[in-house]
């Protein structure tokens, strides 16, 4: 199966912008919508399993706009002919995102989660769901879920991340304390913001990006999805990254954290 593979932007990083002696503030802002505009599109390139998992993984979608917004929905859905308990997957998705009711009133009461300044604005509240798709060794599908939040009058829409892992076999979702052992997280913890610092220094991960603070760890840590031979962790918007540049995703080769993996997962060592 195929690794998500992230392009690095090698001609206008952040670094750039903060080597500049001048720049007037449209510049700068430019610049940014540049620099933002690669970050969605990496995202956007990344390559997945969905072609693989055709017999398995249906796509769907569903879209609704009305004067005040746009919803924009594409989700997946595990064939239950092949499964009937993949109907505890898509119970699942139908809970966790196809709740529009809900979606409605939260854009109808404004609740603002943009992490960008306002600016005055006509433009309708969008939300738009996507996903991505992976295969792995031991028949677990892993989904990305992203979500691009657009607030009518925000300088800029925000991306929110969510990661489902499944077992194909037992029809069961598998959370961070499924897969890892107990009392490694302080050590997985200081894994990733070591790979952080790694790749910063490097100059393959932006030098405005920070390192991963524990609460945030505490809140992010089951969004993790496994790729082939890495474990990649995804971070919403402004939490390692400022939302205009910089990567949403830390990756950690599989074999380099081996040891703090529990034994039922031992088929992807």
């Amino acid at each position: 199966m195929t690794s998500p593979v992230i392009e690095t932007a090698e001609t206008s990083d952040s670094l750039a912008i903060k080597t500049q002696e001048v720049f007037s503030e449209k510049d700068m802002n430019s610049q940014k919508e540049k620099l933002r505009s690669l970050k969605k599109q990496h995202l956007f390139n990344i390559k997945d399993d969905k072609l693989s998992l055709q017999k398995m993984l249906l796509s769907k979608a569903f879209f609704k706009e009305t004067d005040q917004y746009i919803l924009d929905y594409k989700y997946p859905y595990l064939h239950e002919k092949e499964h009937p308990s993949f109907s505890i997957f898509n119970k699942r998705i139908e809970r966790d995102y196809l709740n529009i009711s809900k979606v409605e009133n939260e854009i109808l009461e404004n609740k603002n989660r943009s992490c960008d300044s306002l600016l005055p604005s006509t433009s309708k509240d969008k939300r738009i769901l996507d996903y991505k798709a992976y295969f792995s060794k031991n028949n677990t599908i892993s989904i990305l879920v992203y979500k691009e939040n657009y607030y009518a009058g925000a300088a800029n829409s925000s991306y929110m991340f969510e990661c489902l892992n499944f077992d194909t076999d037992n029809a069961a979702f598998i959370t961070h304390s499924d897969f890892f052992k107990k009392d490694t997280d302080k050590e997985l913890f200081t894994t990733i913001n070591k790979t952080i610092k790694e790749t910063i220094s490097s100059g393959e991960m932006y030098y405005d990006c920070w390192s991963l603070s524990q609460g945030d760890f505490d809140l992010y840590k089951n969004n993790f999805i496994i790729a082939e031979d890495s474990i990649l962790f995804y971070f919403d918007d402004c939490v390692i990254c400022p939302s205009y540049t910089g990567t949403y995703s830390i990756t950690i080769p599989i074999q380099k954290i081996a040891h703090l993996i529990t034994p039922s997962f031992s088929s992807l060592l």
